[in-house]
């Protein structure tokens, strides 16, 4: 749907363009129009025979022009123009019409989606409008009024397209993030553990260059961060004491897990989940696991989960420490700039972090 979009705006881009053009030309047009009507009136020798000029108007095909032509009782030149003036209307009716389609598609390539019924409704009445053009110019108004209306109706066709997509990504999303809050239940935590990693990660996200899209995305696929943990013993998660070397190696298999999970899993979002299930404890000095990955190995999505969930693990409580002030948790974050933590994604933290201190304090768990 994503690919849809990106095609429809650079279509919609184009429109844009080819009414630019357009009105530029009419507007010219209008002008010409204008000063042949006012030479027709004060220096009609200047145009040249009479019949010359009929002919060019009636290939036009306005009924303005028509009528103005079907004058006999009057002289030339004021026939001449009349039908010059009924021209340039009919031209700026076209012109009108032309700049408010502009307008329309200028709106839906500014727009989150140009799927919209508001976009439908628009375009038919702009083709509602050109009918009245077919008074003014028949051949014109009816090709005018059959492309918009044309696109009115595959609009209201993608609106509609749209509705069923965007249910069918909150199911989705309220799938993912119910199961994510099960995987942080059973190691004793709660959901908003996953949400505040999630904001954290869409605020880096951001901060770093990436599209709306592409921090939408990663926000939602950071919930499924620590999904390996499900298969995790809970005696293990829930340990309040020193885990032993062998009940670490047992944790640290998690990100493995998650991989293993979501590998034959399909669409954008549970791809870039599993490439942070395996990398979001990987560390650019290469001392992380599971793969000792360093540097540009590591997924720019990896190396911001790495950071928001470290960020969160110090400031919230667990079974087997306090939380962190979060001063001390900024700290600590900067201290590993360039080592743990990526070094753009910690500058990134460092500019970001009032966002983050804020959204950390939006979603504290419930004393």
């Amino acid at each position: 749907m994503e690919e849809t979009k990106s095609h429809i705006r650079k279509l919609g881009n184009y429109v844009r363009w080819l009414v630019i053009v357009a009105e530029i030309v009419l507007i010219g047009v209008i002008i010409l129009a204008l000063i042949a009507a006012g030479y027709a009136l004060f220096k009609p020798d200047l145009l040249g025979d009479a019949n010359d000029i009929w002919e060019i108007f009636e290939e036009e095909n306005s009924v303005l022009v028509n009528i103005a032509i079907a004058m006999e009782n009057i002289p030339d030149n004021i026939r001449i123009m009349l039908g010059a003036l009924a021209w340039a209307l009919s031209m700026l009716g076209v012109l009108f019409v032309i700049h408010k389609i502009g307008k329309i598609f200028a709106e839906m390539v500014r727009s989150e989606s140009p799927f919209t019924d508001q976009v439908a409704r628009d375009l038919k009445k702009a083709s509602d409008g050109i009918l009245l053009l077919a008074l003014v110019n028949v051949l014109l108004g009816l090709v005018l009024f059959l492309f918009v209306r044309l696109f009115a109706y595959l609009f209201e066709y993608g609106a509609a397209i749209q509705k069923r997509a965007d249910e069918t990504n909150r199911i989705q999303e309220e799938m993912i993030l119910s199961f994510a809050e099960i995987t942080e239940n059973k190691s004793g935590q709660t959901g908003k553990h996953v949400k505040r990693v999630a904001e954290y990660s869409r605020i880096l996200a951001t901060e770093l260059g990436m599209d709306a899209v592409e921090a939408d995305r990663l926000r939602l696929a950071s919930t499924m961060h620590d999904i390996g943990k499900l298969l995790v013993p809970s005696e293990i998660l829930d340990k309040p004491a020193k885990l032993t070397d062998e009940e670490f190696a047992e944790i640290k298999k998690h990100t493995t897990y998650g991989g293993k999970l979501l590998n034959n899993v399909e669409g954008e979002v549970m791809k870039v989940a599993r490439t942070v299930a395996l990398e979001h404890h990987e560390r650019p000095d290469g001392r992380g696991y599971p793969e000792g990955k360093q540097q540009e190995a590591i997924s720019i999505e990896g190396k911001i989960v790495a950071v928001a969930d470290v960020y969160d693990a110090l400031t919230s409580r667990r079974s087997y420490k306090d939380a962190w002030d979060d001063t001390k948790a900024y700290e600590e974050i900067v201290k590993g700039k360039g080592t743990q933590f990526d070094a753009a994604v910690v500058e990134a933290f460092e500019r970001a972090y009032p966002k983050i201190n804020e959204a950390r304090l939006s979603l504290q768990d419930a004393n």
